[in-house]
């Protein structure tokens, strides 16, 4: 157990365990109070918007177009069967896909999106009002959105408290928030990872595509929702998984959640609403 000059996001204790600590000067950190980890010290945030140019999303809008049109019309349908149209604000709306998918489908849209090209870029497809920079910074009136949805963002973000916080803030009193995460306890793609590459998978590249600043598992995430005034509606598998390796492995690892509730898939898809006073 090691203490650092740091609080843990979800719990605010100051105790940790050392997962990672190859890339210096940073670390991976395991709080050993709420099991959160997390990266520390947190990239700065320009270091973190300069991964998203448009090299980034050059494979979204090319050889993966296709395929990502049929996941965001699946992510879209299953969104429908919980709310019907109503104002949808899709938080890190990247290249604006499913903007797009949303406003055919009758929603009245709106976007943010820390990438300047993709913010640029989404705004054109969908004519949405999109937001460049961070959801804490974008102003929205209380009470703004009946659905906010957040696809693998959260992980991303230096505050996930604030973030949520201010979700729960522009949030309808029976909107919903939908949200997509990687899973801290994907065993199965673990292993896989292991077996194929040799060597464990890490946590923390520095200078990878795209960096996780946060790691969630059921039981963090639940206490996200609980600690920032959210109400769990469903926690199940997220099939929003275009190379075909991965979400074949992703296919096998939901066999234990259909069978026993076991959850070692590869990530998280969450269903909550506020909750009630």
């Amino acid at each position: 157990m090691v203490s650092t000059k740091t609080n843990c996001n979800l719990c605010g204790q100051e105790a940790f365990q050392v997962i990672e600590d190859e890339e210096a000067p940073f670390k991976v950190l395991k709080c050993s109070n709420c099991s959160l980890v997390f990266v520390h010290p947190l990239p700065v945030r320009t270091e973190l918007e300069g991964h998203y140019d448009n090299t980034y999303y050059r494979d979204w809008l090319d050889t993966q177009k296709e395929s990502r049109i049929r996941m965001w019309n699946m992510r879209l349908n299953k969104l429908e069967r919980f709310r019907s149209a109503g104002n949808l604000l899709d938080v890190g709306c990247g290249e604006g896909t499913f903007l797009q998918l949303a406003k055919d489908g009758g929603w009245r849209i709106s976007g943010t999106e820390v990438s300047t090209y993709a913010a640029n870029y989404a705004a054109v497809v969908s004519g949405a009002d999109v937001f460049c920079g961070e959801l804490p910074d974008a102003g929205y009136p209380d009470d703004s959105f009946d659905v906010v949805t957040m696809w693998h963002v959260l992980e991303h973000v230096r505050d996930p408290s604030e973030y949520l916080k201010e979700v729960h803030r522009i949030l309808k009193t029976e909107g919903l928030l939908v949200l997509a995460i990687p899973n801290r306890n994907d065993l199965v793609m673990q292993i896989a990872y292991r077996m194929m590459k040799r060597r464990k998978m890490k946590l923390f590249t520095k200078d990878e595509r795209e960096v996780h600043l946060y790691h969630f598992s059921t039981k963090t995430i639940k206490a996200y929702l609980n600690k920032t005034g959210f109400e769990p509606l469903r926690l199940s598998p997220d099939f929003g998984i275009i190379e075909p390796s991965k979400r074949l492995i992703n296919m096998i690892s939901v066999i234990p959640y259909y069978l026993a509730r076991i959850r070692i898939f590869n990530a998280i898809e969450i269903y909550a609403a506020p909750r009630k006073q």
